[in-house]
């Protein structure tokens, strides 16, 4: 509606100042029409420079997300690349579902450049049990209808202002790798299952580890249910699990 409003009110300004004979008249008319074009303009330009007329309405949402290494292993896998060399911004890889593949997430769209600049995805890893996904997302809307009806002409309402997406993962159970780290993991991985010997060895071990936390979490709480040691177990079989991932990296 505002375009429509100025341009009435530019051809009102000229044929004022043109068409009307009378001095008198012509001034006035002229004078109150170029104000209320300039003031129609001045709205226009102070909507598209400061959202004027708008406001920010901000709203979160938070999932469980799943390893990029699949189920079959104990130990979680989030694997990143970062966008640029110093914002902490990444594309990551990591599954939405437990029986789903992999994918990349956050990978800007070229198409929508100008709202992937107001788009940033990060990265922590927290004392926690599942790994998470939040996204905070806040967007332009109108303050009211008048504002909407006056000054909407390019769909500026729910235009993106800024979505910062934290991904959260367990510390201990989960391990962060870059796209070189996780082919480097994978190569060990493959070379370490060759060796049959040495790969038994390491499952031993690694297993003796897991049952002596179980042994002293039950020493430890003595009246835990056997659907509580059966979730430490997995935990610890997980951490251990990430450890010797992690003793790769090195």
């Amino acid at each position: 509606m505002i375009i429509i409003v100025i341009v009435i009110l530019a051809i009102l300004t000229y044929v004022s100042w043109i068409n009307i004979e009378k001095l008198s008249t012509r001034i006035v008319a002229g004078l109150i029409s170029f104000v209320l074009l300039a003031a129609a303009v001045l709205l226009l330009t102070v909507n598209m420079n400061s959202h004027y007329g708008m406001k920010k309405v901000t709203t979160s949402t938070e999932k469980t997300i799943y390893s990029a290494g699949g189920s079959k292993s104990p130990a979680g896998m989030l694997i990143t690349q970062r966008l640029g060399t110093k914002a902490d911004n990444y594309v990551m890889i990591y599954a939405d579902r437990e029986d789903s593949k992999a994918k990349a997430h956050f990978v800007p769209n070229k198409k929508k450049i100008t709202e992937a600049i107001h788009k940033r995805a990060t990265y922590r890893t927290a004392d926690v049990k599942k790994a998470t996904v939040k996204t905070v997302t806040t967007r332009w809307e109108w303050k009211n209808d008048f504002f909407k009806w006056l000054l909407e002409f390019g769909g500026e309402g729910h235009s993106l202002a800024k979505q910062t997406t934290t991904v959260t993962v367990p510390k201990k159970t989960w391990v962060v790798l870059s796209a070189q780290q996780a082919k480097q993991v994978t190569a060990k991985q493959k070379a370490a299952s060759q060796n049959k010997a040495a790969a038994a060895a390491q499952q031993k071990q690694m297993r003796d580890a897991a049952q002596a936390k179980v042994a002293a979490y039950i020493k430890a709480n003595p009246k835990a249910s056997a659907n509580d040691i059966a979730n430490y177990s997995k935990e610890a079989t997980a951490e251990m699990t990430a450890s010797a991932m992690k003793q790769m990296l090195k």
